[in-house]
């Protein structure tokens, strides 16, 4: 699971307070330029302290630079007045919104480019506009409990998925009719046989791989792409089990392992791959290089 994180900007504009908001903006006393796109008088009003979750776009003039429109809400911003950089700045914009608001906030061209570099198109003259919508608002007390409940959750889940991972693999072993002695502390059949040695340190080797879970389920494959992965033996290129398996095949050789989450990714989440999860490779020892030759 990845960890939630809340993201506070800091940019430092300089005389917000006397640009010309464009057509459709107005500026608060705050210095806040801003425009209303949907309103919601009833909702709760962001005040200090406030974690605020939701989505928000980044333009740069016309053109689209962020948007996390295709996540689920998430905590965002902040709104806490030491994150301020200076009067009138997006912090002070939060304070004007409610919990169910979206609003655009119109930054200028000076300003953004102190603060981080632009893109050739974006000109003096030009604004860069954030457009905030804020579905949910907490205190930031409320915030921590609710990230402490979720990560006790986590390990929970965890050390279960620990526990049954031994069963797990034993039962596939079992219906796959791999042996269940390990090589070197992963699970190894051999498909079909090579022929010379076997890798040494130092060798360079390309194998073509497929990836699966015990359910069997793909997460990866050089198959498709034609092309097998090449990594240095004893370089800490690959995960532990991956390695140990290829040191136990010979060149043109394939052979299914099965490799438990110690020597794979073990608690950490690993793009689709959940924490303690065993791991089938089908490989092909596709050839071995030697520096020495």
């Amino acid at each position: 699971m990845k960890k939630l994180s809340i993201i506070i900007l800091t940019l430092v504009f300089t005389s917000l307070a006397f640009a010309q908001a464009p057509k459709g903006f107005e500026t608060d006393k705050s210095g806040v330029i801003y425009r209303v796109d949907v309103a919601n008088p009833q909702g709760k009003p962001i005040t200090e302290g406030t974690i605020v979750h939701g989505h928000y776009k980044v333009y740069f003039g016309d053109s689209l630079i962020f948007q996390n429109y295709d996540k689920p809400a998430a905590p965002m911003f902040g709104a806490m007045s030491q994150n301020r950089a200076f009067k009138g700045d997006l912090i002070d914009g939060l304070f004007l919104m409610k919990e169910g608001e979206t609003f655009t906030f119109a930054f200028v061209y000076d300003s953004i480019k102190k603060v981080q570099q632009v893109p050739p198109f974006f000109k003096e003259g030009d604004y860069a506009y954030y457009s905030v919508q804020i579905t949910k608002s907490q205190s930031l007390e409320d915030f921590q409990r609710e990230q402490d409940s979720i990560r006790k959750e986590q390990m929970r889940i965890n050390d279960s998925l620990q526990l049954v991972e031994l069963d797990r693999v034993m039962e596939y072993l079992s219906n796959n009719q791999i042996s269940n002695i390990p090589f070197d502390d992963i699970y190894y059949k051999k498909l079909s046989s090579g022929s010379g040695e076997k890798p040494k340190e130092n060798d360079q080797v390309k194998v073509h791989y497929t990836g699966k879970f015990l359910d069997g389920k793909v997460f990866d494959s050089s198959i498709p792409r034609n092309e097998p992965l090449s990594f240095t033996i004893g370089k800490g290129q690959m995960i532990k089990g991956f390695e140990i398996g290829v040191k136990l095949m010979q060149k043109g050789e394939k052979a299914v392992i099965v490799i438990p989450s110690a020597l794979a990714y073990g608690a950490r989440q690993r793009g689709e791959i959940p924490p303690y999860s065993p791991l089938v490779f089908e490989l092909e020892l596709v050839d071995i290089i030697s520096p020495n030759k």
